[in-house]
């Protein structure tokens, strides 16, 4: 499991030198992070994200993401976390939109083992220059075992 995350990982790095030249009419964007994640059983479990994501118009986005835990609680480790998600945008102005994201997500901890469910959410982003933004966002996921809130703060990349 941890070499498919690791080549999951690497060709999110990969693939947008790739996507370069497409991407400028295709409405690429990549955004990477950290992302601390709240069970309903107290533990608290952070790791770096990384999205992919496609602006079909300027209200309506697919993304992926796909996350790596780096900070552990109580004998508790986040192994990985990926989702799916179709995003609603809202622009609010040329520097600022706000969005509501719904999806398929699955969380692999340590011990615990593998969870998958629906994930909904709500952000905003903050566009510091046409190419480059901050994003937060809050994504619930409803898993068998419980639920969890993810918090994440991202630089955007729009290429």
């Amino acid at each position: 499991m941890k070499l498919k995350l690791a080549l999951a990982a690497a060709s999110m790095l990969v693939a947008p030198a790739f996507m370069t030249a497409q991407a400028q009419t295709s409405g690429v964007y990549v955004s990477g992070g950290y992302t601390q994640f709240e069970g309903d059983g107290g533990a608290s479990l952070g790791g770096v994200t990384g999205r992919v994501g496609v602006n079909l118009t300027s209200n309506f986005a697919i993304e992926g993401e796909g996350t790596i835990g780096v900070a552990d609680d109580s004998g508790t480790e986040l192994d990985s976390e990926i989702g799916a998600f179709v995003v609603g945008k809202l622009p609010i102005s040329p520097s600022f939109d706000i969005f509501g994201r719904v999806g398929v997500a699955r969380i692999e901890t340590s011990p615990g083992g593998d969870e998958d469910g629906l994930a909904y959410g709500v952000g905003g982003t903050f566009n510091v220059t046409q190419a480059d933004g901050i994003r937060l966002d809050w994504t619930r996921h409803d898993y068998d075992a419980g639920e969890v809130d993810a918090y994440s703060l991202s630089y955007v990349r729009n290429f």
